[in-house]
């Protein structure tokens, strides 16, 4: 095999592989966004109920520490006690990409 052709074998290679590895990069940010928000909002419920234990913080401060723990931030913390549900929402950066994902806790609907 010449050496233009061996170049342009990588080049291609290079070419279609990096669109790849973002998207892949993007879909385990997703995941990864998604695990923060349900732990997030779960914490943030529990919290409410007062069965959260070994914390004296309020539930949107839980909720921001089990994000950051799932590598996320909270970028909104609803709560509607009189419900018992907490809506969070959390980002999640991957490279030049945000990720945002949003979880509910609390009792069923209807």
């Amino acid at each position: 095999m010449s050496v233009p052709v061996m170049v342009a074998v990588a080049a291609g290679t290079i070419l279609l592989g990096v669109p790849v590895l973002v998207a892949s990069g993007t879909v385990v940010a997703g995941a990864r966004a998604v695990n923060a928000a349900d732990a997030a909002a779960l914490a943030a419920a529990d919290a409410m109920l007062g069965i959260a234990v070994a914390t004296d913080t309020d539930p949107c401060g839980l909720a921001g520490e089990l994000a950051t723990r799932h590598g996320a931030t909270v970028a909104r913390c609803d709560l509607a006690e009189s419900q018992l549900e907490a809506r969070i929402t959390v980002v999640v950066r991957s490279g030049l990409m945000t990720v945002t994902r949003e979880a509910r806790a609390g009792p069923p609907h209807g």
